[in-house]
């Protein structure tokens, strides 16, 4: 060892005790021992309030009912040799008011615990119903342990599930917007754009109850508020005597982007989307948030409001933010396509802003297309109708095989329309009015158009959603082709899409279109869609794999949404169908009728647009090609990884791949096929 080494090794050891000493020396705001009471041991907040089950009887509304005869916290031994509060899930703690009011402060507590049920919070604070921050042992996110908030649904999960029956430390620092969240003194997340929730409001706190979801079992040991943001130091030394945590490494990260639109740039993808959210990734599997939802400062357009003021009070009424959006590389410049619209307004805009790093920061350019009230002259120079006429939002700018670039756009109103654009301006050619009319009219439930070309079959794939985003509204993804970018389009059925329109609500449509995806459940697997919807998608010329990029909500998580990667692959009909699980790097083969064997979950998504979530029922694929179980038929391998598959006397023609599942967390044969009625099916096997 030399004599520098020996220097610095001494530095440290005299050293490293002064830092974890001056961590230890940084005081909490307040700070709830549990030492047999419910006091604030700095003496500057008052004291907790026991109460039932939930933090009030109504969301947004704080009880009044405190007390012994309203709920009980008792104590037990907790670590350290001292008493930890006892939560017996009929119970939780009110606490004081004002304990955090800005947007810079640090959160650390001890728990134990005894039960893990979904959403169940530990330390909560509000300052409304829509505006929260959470501190959830098992959220939504895989179950993950996680600190959620509701302003925006920003998802700040570590990647794993902290274990029951242990003492378990969690702490989280927020930074004016800079979040990091640690487990046992370890950083798993950091993360920005996080809601400043407290800063002009008065917020509510409490232990163990929010106003939804089951209320906690197990204890919580000194619970920690800081009105500043503690360093790795402060965490290390708060979480000292915390067991290692052994994780498995989950293959994928999450991040939410609704509406998200994929382009890929120098070998990084970027998927952008509503409200200026967006994101990156190297392999379509890690991904990282760049930006999150409508807030000033947002890296993509710093200005906003000011920005893009022209663009934003164009709807009736004004826009409260941008909507699906569409980024791509026009020579040297980056083109972003925005929308602007109300919900229900028909009178909306596509807008253009322009810059020189994909990342941003753009710069508005203006009007791309508008759609107008009713009777107001439009971009044909006739009175605009909604039944005919499109309305100007969710683009998707492409360029064809020949280098031609479009622009497919539209939902609701008068349907989907395809423009010719200047491939150097970026802005539509002149003399077009709206385009040509792809699909929908008098307000059939259709948007999010998208077109892509797969060189394979030389076919240009339409896929566009059905239905409505919401969790209620069974959004799903269809799918048509044609030889030319501008259509027709037909369906596996040989039915145009151009027929495909109302009046006569969602059931008008319902037959046209093959129906890729909708709500499904994957009982064994504990894996569920909802309204999985407005795709992209993307095709890698390197290495011939396709894939669908979608946003899709949960059961039972209201509006959170994450995105999803599929693969896809091509049929024997060339046809492209989703593979049942998300993309984790895996590459088709030549299968075994061995490897096939075996027991599924299998899913049929019909045809109809519903919030009906379709449950996996189990069935065999035996040797000698039958099918037994949920239900009957046959299969037969027509190719190393194609089959045709045979169910109730209906044909599928499909493929096989071997895919991660998430939710058994092994890899497993699945199979996703396609009638000719456009119906899709789904198995993923069961070891």
């Amino acid at each position: 060892m030399s004599f520098k080494t020996e220097i610095c090794l001494f530095l440290l050891i005299l050293f490293l005790p002064l830092v974890f000493a001056a961590a230890a020396e940084t005081e909490p705001e307040a700070y709830f021992s549990f030492e047999g009471h419910l006091e604030d041991e700095m003496s500057n907040y008052t004291p907790g309030q026991i109460i039932g089950e939930f933090l009030g009887p109504e969301p947004g509304r704080v009880t009044e009912e405190t007390g012994l005869d309203y709920g009980s916290i008792s104590f037990t031994e907790g670590r350290d040799d001292g008493q930890a509060a006892v939560f017996d899930g009929s119970s939780g703690l009110l606490l004081p008011g004002d304990l955090i009011t800005d947007h810079s402060y640090s959160v650390a507590l001890w728990v134990y615990p005894k039960e893990l049920t979904s959403f169940t919070t530990t330390f909560f604070g509000a300052a409304a119903v829509d505006e929260w921050v959470s501190v959830v042992p098992q959220g939504p996110i895989g179950g993950e342990t996680m600190v959620w908030s509701g302003e925006d649904w920003y998802d700040a999960h570590t990647g794993f599930t902290i274990p029951q029956e242990q003492w378990s430390h969690i702490a989280f620092t927020v930074n004016k917007g800079t979040i990091k969240v640690y487990i046992n003194g370890q950083s798993y997340y950091y993360g920005t754009g996080f809601p400043d929730i407290f800063s002009d409001q008065e917020g509510v706190f409490a232990l163990g109850v929010n106003w939804w979801d089951p209320a906690f079992v197990g204890y919580i040991d000194d619970l920690k508020i800081y009105d500043s943001t503690l360093n790795a130091f402060d965490i290390m030394h708060l979480a000292e005597g915390a067991p290692e945590i052994k994780v498995e490494e989950s293959p994928f990260t999450e991040v939410s982007v609704h509406d998200p639109m994929i382009t890929e740039d120098d070998g990084t993808y970027y998927i952008f989307g509503s409200h200026l959210a967006s994101a990156k990734s190297d392999d379509l599997i890690k991904w990282t948030q760049l930006s999150r939802d409508w807030q000033e400062g947002n890296p993509l357009i710093p200005g906003l409001r000011d920005e893009i003021r022209e663009a934003m009070n164009w709807p009736d009424p004004p826009a409260e933010s941008t909507w699906a959006k569409s980024v791509v590389k026009i020579e040297d410049e980056y083109h972003m396509y925005f929308s602007t619209s109300t919900w229900g307004a028909v009178r909306s805009a596509i807008a253009l802003a322009t810059a020189d790093d994909i990342e941003g920061p753009y710069e508005y350019e203006g009007f791309v297309v508008r759609s107008y009230d009713p009777g107001e002259e439009n971009e044909a120079g006739v009175p605009h109708d909604p039944d005919i006429h499109p309305n100007a939002i969710d683009p998707h700018v492409f360029f064809d095989s020949e280098g031609q670039l479009w622009m497919i756009y539209g939902s609701y109103a008068g349907g989907i329309y395809i423009l010719k654009m200047d491939p150097e301006t970026g802005l539509p050619l002149p003399d077009q009015g709206y385009g040509t009319k792809v699909s929908g009219g008098h307000h059939a439930a259709m948007e999010g158009p998208y077109i892509q070309y797969n060189p394979e079959t030389d076919y240009y794939y339409y896929m566009v959603s059905f239905g409505s985003l919401g969790p209620n509204d069974g959004y799903n993804i269809r799918i048509a082709r044609s030889r030319d970018p501008e259509g027709p389009f037909y369906d596996p059925a040989g039915q145009s899409m151009l027929e495909a329109e109302g009046p006569g609500g969602w059931q008008a449509i319902e037959e046209y279109g093959g129906k890729l995806i909708g709500n499904f459940e994957f009982r064994e697997s504990g894996l569920a869609y909802v309204s999985p919807g407005h795709n992209s998608a993307y095709y890698d010329e390197q290495t011939k794999k396709m894939y669908v990029i979608f946003h899709t909500r949960f059961p039972g998580l209201g509006q959170a949404h994450n995105v999803r990667v599929h693969q896809m692959l091509i049929n024997e009909r060339e046809w492209p169908v989703i593979m049942p699980h998300r993309y984790a790097g895996e590459e088709v083969g030549a299968y075994s009728e061995e490897e096939i064997q075996g027991t599924y979950q299998y899913i049929n998504h019909g045809q109809e647009i519903t919030a009906d979530i379709k449950t996996s029922e189990n069935i065999e694929l035996q040797e000698e090609g039958l099918i037994s179980g949920a239900y009957e038929g046959s299969w037969e391998m027509t190719g190393d990884y194609t089959a045709e598959i045979i169910i109730q006397d209906e044909t599928y023609y499909g493929v096989f791949l071997k895919q991660w599942d998430d939710g058994l967390k092994e890899e497993v044969m699945t199979f996703s096929a396609l009638s000719e009625e456009g119906i899709a099916i789904w198995g993923s096997q069961i070891k």
